[in-house]
């Protein structure tokens, strides 16, 4: 059974268009002004097309909660031209009633008001018409929102993923370096502990946020290379040449540390080798580039999902995608920067 469309909000219709379409549906018929009858029929009319449309919404959200069109479709249309012909009859008896209580009419009326009972016909056809069109169109906005929030949910899925994969080996390597500083250098240590801290505060900070500055992140970053230079010595070599007036551009938080990470990773890198992670903004499209010299190692233990996750991240939150290539000598990776918080 389909979930039940929420009740769409059509006040304004009620308010406004209904009456107006129960006062012209008697002009069509030649009424005027100058008819002693004429705010009688009015008042028929109003009254008729006021229920009309209030007993469709109701029955139209019935069947589109019992019938829904992707589950019913046939069922549903033989559902929806019997309540038309139904609905139909219903009003014209309305307006007999109506008729008969202030005309004093008698059973003549079903022949002569004929024209009336086809207009009342069309009439119940396009009530019940709009009532589908605006269901369809509430129900697609509502998918709309669902996707939206499962697709942000998602985002947000990986984005723990990312930070839980992060956290358990950093934290790991970290205390090892950390209680080995601790023996050889207290004052270095004491530098490693106030940098550590600004990491985990930082992974704190971004939990609930969807894009970060591109400043916060550089700062952020700094922080984690300085760590992994004193676990590395001088095996890596950062350069960061961008520019300060990139730094109030937004990027998706870790971007920039799942992109180190995964440069110290698979690439061997030594002292008499050392591995150069370049960061720059490539002017020419606004990208965001971080490049590294490309030397693998031979096997590596890990899925290699990383960047994938992240490239779906920005292709799903920003409609554009990461760019990564390889030439003989780099591996460089580009991400869009984005103008405005979103």
């Amino acid at each position: 059974m389909s979930e039940k469309p929420k009740a769409f909000n059509d006040r304004w219709i009620l308010i406004i268009g209904i009456p107006l379409v129960g006062i012209f549906f008697p002009f069509l018929f030649g009424a005027r002004f100058s008819d002693p009858n004429f705010f009688k029929w009015m008042f028929i009319s109003i009254t008729t097309s006021v229920i009309s449309w209030t007993a469709t919404r109701q029955v139209i959200s019935l069947i589109w909660h019992l019938f829904p069109w992707e589950k019913h479709p046939l069922l549903h249309i033989v559902l929806g031209l019997l309540m038309i012909i139904l609905f139909s009859l219903f009003t014209s008896t309305l307006i007999y009633f109506l008729a008969r209580w202030l005309f004093h009419w008698g059973p003549e009326y079903w022949n002569v008001m004929k024209p009336i009972r086809v207009g009342v016909f069309i009439l119940v056809a396009i009530i019940q018409l709009v009532h589908e069109v605006l269901l369809l169109f509430f129900k697609w906005k509502q998918e709309l929102t669902r996707a939206a929030d499962l697709e942000r949910e998602n985002l947000r899925s990986k984005f723990e993923a990312l930070k839980n994969h992060v956290n358990p080996h950093f934290l790991f390597n970290s205390m090892g370096t950390l209680a080995s500083l601790i023996r050889t250098d207290p004052v270095k240590a004491e530098k490693y502990v106030a940098e550590f801290s600004g990491i985990y505060r930082y992974l704190l900070e971004v939990n609930s946020n969807d894009l970060v500055t591109l400043g916060e992140e550089m700062a952020f970053i700094e922080s984690y290379i300085f760590l992994q230079q004193i676990r590395f010595g001088e095996s890596f070599i950062y350069n960061n040449s961008v520019d300060k007036r990139y730094l109030s551009t937004y990027i998706l938080p870790l971007t920039l540390e799942l992109l180190v990470e995964n440069a110290l990773k698979h690439n061997k890198h030594n002292n008499s080798s050392p591995l150069q992670i370049d960061v720059f903004v490539n002017e020419g499209n606004d990208l965001l580039v971080v490049r590294n010299t490309f030397q693998p190692r031979k096997n590596t233990d890990t899925p290699g999902t990383g960047l994938k996750n992240l490239e779906q991240r920005y292709l799903s939150f920003l409609g554009k995608s990461i760019r990564y290539y390889l030439d003989d000598m780099y591996y460089q990776v580009e991400i869009p920067l984005i103008y405005d918080e979103r």
